[in-house]
């Protein structure tokens, strides 16, 4: 009897701390494409998460927060953790616009930015036009949405039995392509920067620039509907900030400026065409 009762009280124990930490998590940042792990970008979210309790008078060490980089988890845990705030990458706000009650109430510009560009790489002996990828492979980190890839980013103008292959780091998809395990890469801005500095940078062409797209939303949701007002003013001008221009600097952030659904109008209508 005393072991059943002990079992009993561990297992409410555990079940209690197990519904703590599912219902703490207020910060989800959804950003694949960005550099790093959950592990290694996880003392950044916490300096974020110490900002916002005493900018916003929370209490310390009250607020929960995370960095998911994979794409094809992004959509998910955003349904399943119910956070207040979420910093996400377009793919991630187009997929999910639907599904969930999201206000815009910001974007960050990162690495100077303040909207992206793609491009399709392929070898110079390869495919030279987006046709010709037909029943090709094509290596990326933002490819975890099919939809988004080629509604958005080629602009319908590709077949769609290419196949997409996630990829974590954009300089390996170029290697992918060179070695042949991938018929084309689909890099960002960054990528396509330093592109040059790899050792086989003339062996590889642009075939496709995509349009512009936005840069990275900050939404309110679920609970933190009730708080966008405060949420905004504590994040709009953060980099400006002298407690956060360190911090923006961690995240590789330059600006975090207004905004709000209809900045994000145009992205969808191409994500749904």
């Amino acid at each position: 009897m005393k072991r059943h009762i002990r079992l009993t009280i561990l297992g409410t124990v555990i079940v209690t701390c197990l519904s703590a930490v599912a219902a703490a998590t207020d910060l989800l940042l959804l950003l694949p494409g960005f550099p790093g792990t959950t592990e290694q970008a996880q003392p950044y979210v916490d300096q974020m998460l110490r900002y916002l309790e005493t900018d916003m008078g929370e209490t310390p060490f009250s607020m929960k927060g995370i960095f998911i980089p994979d794409g094809a988890d992004a959509a998910e845990r955003l349904a399943s953790v119910k956070p207040g705030i979420a910093l996400m990458e377009p793919s991630v706000y187009a997929m999910s616009q639907k599904t969930q009650k999201m206000q815009v109430i910001a974007r960050v510009h990162a690495n100077g930015r303040g909207e992206q560009t793609y491009y399709v790489v392929t070898r110079k002996d390869g495919a030279a036009n987006l046709k010709a990828l037909s029943g090709k492979t094509m290596s990326g980190v933002v490819v975890h949405d099919p939809k988004y890839v080629f509604n958005v980013l080629l602009d319908k103008k590709a077949p769609t039995d290419i196949r997409l292959v996630s990829q974590g780091r954009p300089l390996k998809s170029l290697r992918d392509v060179h070695r042949g395990d991938a018929d084309a890469a689909l890099i960002d801005q960054d990528a396509k920067d330093h592109m040059s500095e790899l050792e086989f940078a003339s062996d590889l062409q642009i075939i496709h620039t995509s349009a512009p797209v936005p840069a990275p939303a900050v939404v309110v949701l679920n609970d933190g509907r009730a708080k966008a007002d405060a949420i905004r003013k504590s994040l709009v001008g953060l980099c400006d900030r002298p407690e956060g221009k360190d911090l923006c600097r961690s995240l590789t952030l330059t600006a975090v400026i207004p905004a709000s659904d209809k900045d994000y109008r145009p992205l969808l209508a191409k994500y749904n065409r």
